[in-house]
């Protein structure tokens, strides 16, 4: 599809490229499809293994469940820091880019309050759940006018979201623990995209709130083994706000409404954890997230009054897979004040080659976590690391032939936790 803009001043006139042709996901997480890393340092550092034997504030997140049994008010800050860059190299290998500012911070923030002793404890977390920033050098030559991806990719996208979740969990009798709770996410999505040379680009940009639940079962099975079921709900965000062509030479940027709609996944996921002595605990999970609701990314707009009613509204393919993540981790107990976790976790990417887009360069991944925590008497932190190894992806078949081509990744994990307990 070609579209053209109407003459509007000199120098005002050219065609229009496939507008929003690999209008994508914005997400670029270093995690399955557009879902952020482990969220909490406790539950990186031991990331395979992190929903039965989760025993701080962080258990709102990961098992609500084992938020019973808790027995003091806890505040805790657990930020995550990640690096991530992803590379791309054309068929021929004559262009290439790379993407800028690899840093991200997350804030996410926990706290529990006990009600009745330790048989019911009430529960909040703020967290960063879905996405990142992402955004290609535009410089590259893959992003010049005439470039393999100038206008057939966004060359800027950003999702933000900020997930609130009271809790609420209870004893139920001496060996089974029940947690609920509610889930209200605030999501802005961005995205910018040249649509002409040299620089005419288009800038959408809109947001909105989706609302589900989460649930956790733990079953103490012995005084040394525990089995965990947990369940967090899709939600559905519906996307509203503008968009505008920018750099066109005319006196003011054209623009119109903007809209869209992203359904986040089901998750469902099994623990089982086991104390082999009073210090060392192992545990092994499994999830499974149903990806398979992303089957086509809309984009609403109105009609752009100033270039003669165009109209840029358009259905993506998008046909996302059911996927999994498996794996393993543990902690060490080796002294009264401190604790050192490792773990190991895969995850399946749910983006098939016939629609990957460099917006969300996902695959398959492989990471290795480590963590340090030290606990005093009301006091404790926990420091995290992971490393991410993903594997490349050699794209040969796109819906869109222009983004084929080789895309490698480099990805870091880091997460800092500062608790007290009253």
């Amino acid at each position: 599809m070609t579209l053209k803009f109407i003459k509007r001043s000199p120098g005002f006139d050219f065609k229009l490229g496939v507008m929003l042709a690999a209008l994508m996901w914005t997400a670029n997480a270093p995690a399955e499809g557009f879902r952020n890393s482990t969220i909490g340092a406790s539950d990186l550092g031991r990331s395979g293994g992190r929903i039965a034997q989760v025993d701080d504030a962080s258990a709102v997140q990961q098992n609500p469940a084992n938020m019973a049994g808790l027995t003091n008010v806890q505040l805790q800050l657990d930020p995550t820091v990640i690096y991530i860059n992803a590379k791309y190299t054309s068929p021929d290998g004559s262009q290439s880019a790379t993407t800028i500012h690899p840093w991200k911070v997350l804030p996410n923030f926990f706290m529990v309050v006990p009600l009745d002793e330790d048989r019911l404890v009430a529960g909040l977390g703020v967290t960063v759940p879905y996405g990142l920033a992402n955004q290609w050098k535009t410089s590259a030559s893959a992003y010049q006018p005439g470039g393999t991806l100038f206008n057939t990719a966004a060359n800027f996208g950003k999702l933000t979201t900020i997930n609130f979740n009271p809790s609420i969990a209870a004893k139920l009798g001496d060996h089974l623990q029940l947690g609920v709770g509610l889930d209200v996410m605030w999501s802005q999505l961005e995205l910018r995209q040249f649509i002409a040379p040299p620089t005419v680009e288009a800038h959408a940009s809109g947001d909105g709130v989706g609302y589900g639940g989460n649930l956790g079962l733990t079953w103490k099975i012995t005084d040394h083994q525990r089995l965990a079921l947990t369940y967090r709900s899709t939600m559905t965000v519906d996307y509203e706000g503008s968009a505008r062509i920018e750099n066109t030479g005319a006196p003011s940027d054209p623009g119109t409404s903007f809209g869209s709609q992203i359904k986040f996944p089901n998750i469902i996921s099994v623990g089982y954890g086991i104390d082999l002595t009073k210090k060392v605990r192992l545990e092994s999970d499994l999830e499974w997230l149903q990806f398979s609701q992303f089957k086509n990314l809309g984009i609403r707009t109105g009609s752009i009054a100033e270039l003669g009613g165009l109209n840029l509204s358009q259905n993506i393919p998008q046909n996302w897979r059911n996927t999994f993540t498996a794996g393993f981790g543990g902690d060490w107990k080796f002294s009264d004040h401190w604790i050192l976790r490792a773990g190991y976790q895969y995850f399946e990417s749910p983006v098939p080659d016939s629609t990957f887009s460099p917006t969300i360069p996902d695959a398959n991944q492989n990471v290795i976590t480590l963590g340090l925590g030290w606990k005093g008497a009301h006091s404790s932190l926990e420091f995290a690391y992971g490393l991410d190894f993903y594997n490349d992806r050699n794209i040969t078949n796109d819906q869109n032939p222009a983004l084929n081509g080789k895309y490698t990744f480099n990805v870091h994990l880091f997460s800092l936790a500062y608790r007290y307990a009253f």
